[in-house]
């Protein structure tokens, strides 16, 4: 009896030691096997659009790299807390990937969503979509000294194009007021198209637009670009002015400005599903086609992950939101969020 008693001890010991390192399928076995059915991914944004365009663009290459499909759909809407919403309501299980640009770091203090990218991994952020700040070919504003010039003149009258709360044109003249304490009269349009036509019609005596948008206006010579925002220059525009060389003050806030795109993960997926993926990606990243179509997009290119996007995230909503609070566009503090001001 005490012999059987001890053979069924050891035999549940080996029992209980089988499970618990995962032997016959586990849980740690499927990770390794990560992955083994078809993505989805998810675009927060509309088709045609530059999160759409990057995520179709770059997509093919990580799916070469990762062994499977992604399948890839469109969910607009709610500056793209719809897709941001839907993504976090699935498991964590890297199975669903959700392409999106800088607007959840907004979203507390526009009061659209309580999710940010702290509820999420980054995979990999691609690049950032910088503006230029433009006038009419027949403005006599020929510089960006001149612009900040006339606007002092007319403190409240120099009319200058802008858009949504948190979109790049408006956060590009929050930027320019809160560096030059100056005041624009502010004339809102639903987008950078409005915003084009209304600056061709000589409704408004300045702008400032995504780059992409804005190369083909600057080369047929019905815009004239007065700087671009950024602190490097990006080939597509050629020669324009570049804001961090001829106002160096600026430098230092625009290390973290401008739109920026990438795809994420929900909190909680396992490490080993985060490093697959960011493998996978990173490899669709330095694909020559890809790296050729950010180049004639005028899209900058960065491909950073792991903590280093982390800080990225972080110094940009930091400034972005505190930008937008002092312009008076927040409903609610950065503050109240916990997010710290800008030491500079």
């Amino acid at each position: 009896m005490l012999k059987k008693t001890v053979v069924l001890s050891l035999v549940l010991l080996t029992i209980a030691a089988l499970l618990a390192t995962g032997c016959g399928g586990g849980s740690t076995q499927k990770t390794e096997q990560f992955p083994t059915k078809n993505l989805n991914g998810i675009i927060s944004w509309g088709v045609g659009g530059v999160m759409d365009n990057v995520s179709r663009s770059v997509t093919p290459h990580v799916e070469k790299a990762l062994g499977k499909t992604i399948v890839l759909s469109n969910k607009p809407g709610a500056t793209g807390a719809i897709a941001t919403q839907n993504v976090f309501d699935q498991k964590a299980d890297g199975y669903t990937v959700l392409y999106h640009a800088e607007n959840p770091q907004l979203y507390k203090v526009l009061a659209l969503s309580k999710l940010d990218y702290a509820d999420f991994e980054p995979i990999i952020i691609f690049g950032k979509g910088l503006s230029v700040i433009i006038v009419h070919k027949d403005s006599p504003l020929k510089t960006y000294d001149d612009l900040i010039a006339a606007a002092k003149q007319n403190p409240g009258k120099f009319n200058f194009g802008s858009s949504g709360v948190g979109g790049l044109p408006y956060n590009t003249s929050a930027l320019i007021k809160d560096q030059e304490k100056i005041n624009f009269n502010f004339v809102a349009y639903d987008g950078e198209g409005p915003l084009v036509t209304a600056l061709l019609g000589k409704q408004i005596e300045a702008t400032a637009i995504g780059v992409g948008s804005a190369a083909q206006y600057i080369k047929s010579g019905d815009i004239r670009a007065l700087a671009l925002v950024s602190n490097t220059p990006v080939d597509i525009l050629g020669d324009v002015p570049v804001l961090g060389r001829i106002k160096p003050a600026y430098q230092e806030k625009l290390k973290s400005f401008g739109a920026f795109f990438g795809a994420y993960v929900k909190k909680g997926t396992p490490d080993a599903v985060i490093a697959k993926l960011t493998e996978a990606y990173v490899a669709g990243y330095k694909d020559p086609k890809f790296q050729e179509y950010m180049a004639k997009n005028g899209i900058t290119p960065m491909g950073i992950t792991g903590n280093e996007a982390k800080q990225f995230l972080s110094e940009w909503q930091s400034s972005a939101t505190w930008l937008i609070h002092a312009a008076g566009g927040a409903k609610e503090s950065p503050d109240k969020f916990g997010i710290p001001k800008p030491t500079k």
